[in-house]
This record gives C-alpha cells, structure tokens and sequence, in this order.
C-alpha cells in the first residue's frame, strides 16, 4: 500500500511540473537553433516579468525553485549552434555520433536533444531541478526524441565527484552556462579536469561570465568555436 501511494504521488508530481511547464512557457523556435522546437519562457509570459533570483527561491514564479531552465541561455545556444550558418552539435555530428553523453546543468535539455539528433548512442540529461527534468522531456517529445535513448537524473555529479562511474559511462560531457560564479567554478574546474585526463571530452559552452574568465579555468580549454550573440534570456540580463 506505501509502495503504491508513492508512485502514485511520484506520477501525480510529475504531471504538476508538466502541466505548469505547459501553462508558464509558449512554443518557440526565435533562437540560434531554429531546427529545435523548445517550451520556453519568453516576453510573452506573463512569468517572464516576474522577480528572478532575488533571494526568495521560486517564490514569485509558482515553481520550487526559479525557473531557470525555461530559458535557452546563451553558452548552451552557442554550445548547440555557431553563427555564420554553421552549427557545433548540429554540424559536427561525427563527434557525437555512437558516442554515450552526459549534458550537465541540461536546463531546456536543447543541447541533449541536438546530441540525439545527430546520432549519439544515448544521451543523460542531468540537471538538479527536477522541473527542468520534466521540461527537457516535454521538448524532447516535442522534437520525437524516444525515450529509450534519454535518461533524466537529478544526482549532482559535480558534488558527488562520481569522477570514475562518470568516465565508465559517458565518453562526451556538454556543460552550458554552468559558469555563472567563482563558487560553482571551483567545483567544475577540477572535476572537468580530472574527467579530461581520463579521456573524456568536455565541451563548454559560456558567454564569458566570470566564473571562468576570473578563475583560470580558461588556461586548460581550447578554444573551438567563438559566437558572437545578442541574446537577452531574462531582462536585465
């Protein structure tokens, strides 16, 4: 009987998420990788104009927590498409294709779904708010994305330094806009380096926010694909 009560609670959660996922966001393709179809929170939104970020987690959105991963941040478009008509994910599909791939911090999930798109073998998005979860697998099914291919996970990976059962699993790592500050920074920093030694690829995608331009983090990258942008995720911003 408690076993049955918590799936039932489990399901009933999910469809919540779902369902405010659906009512808070508008279908949108007005971003730097039009082949992908995403819910998204955008200026037509009533959620949109809501304070974000002001301390009070989630308070004036009606989620858990701010609803971050309703918007397509700048690194992770970068990360999915270069300008000049030229796409990284999209484009470079040799990279991906066969290949097992872990998209860290996955918001929306785009990245993880041009990864699918492009043939990788099968894909984890992992994010540490479950709602960003559920929105990565509404714009997965948005896109015919089948599950058997992606696998959600709210385990923190970077806390955790699941260095060994990382690199036994995943050969590829997608990290967008995961370098917001100088705190989040000291932990990524060494574990993306311990998983590199260990022949991983780790692909970042970052507008230049100062969690990696203050921290020497860019000294131990290369850089692959320079994009210029004017997009504006949230006011202000």
């Amino acid at each position: 009987m408690a076993a049955s009560s918590s799936c039932r609670s489990v399901r009933d959660n999910v469809i919540s998420a779902r369902e405010k996922i659906l009512s808070n966001t508008v279908l949108s393709r007005q971003h730097m990788t039009p082949e992908i179809a995403l819910h998204l929170i955008t200026p037509d939104c009533a959620i949109y104009h809501q304070p974000v970020g002001a301390g009070d987690i989630g308070a004036h959105t009606g989620f858990s927590a701010d609803p971050f991963w309703g918007f397509f941040w700048p690194g992770g478009q970068a990360l999915t498409r270069r300008v000049s008509r030229r796409v990284f994910i999209l484009d470079t599909g040799h990279v991906f294709h066969g290949k097992s791939v872990l998209d860290v911090g996955c918001g929306c999930g785009a990245s993880a779904i041009a990864a699918l798109m492009v043939g990788a073998r099968h894909v984890t998005a992992n994010d540490i708010d479950p709602v960003a979860l559920q929105a990565t697998l509404l714009n997965a099914e948005l896109n015919g994305i089948t599950s058997n291919r992606l696998a959600v996970s709210d385990d923190n990976f970077i806390s955790n330094g699941a260095d060994s059962e990382t690199t036994n699993t995943y050969e590829v790592v997608l990290i967008g806009d995961l370098f917001y500050d100088t705190e989040i920074a000291a932990d990524l920093h060494p574990w993306i380096q311990r998983l590199a030694r260990a022949g991983t690829e780790i692909f970042v995608g970052d507008p230049g926010r100062h969690g990696i331009t203050d921290t020497g983090v860019l000294r131990n990258m290369k850089l692959r694909s320079p994009v210029q942008t004017t997009c504006k995720c949230l006011p202000g911003k």
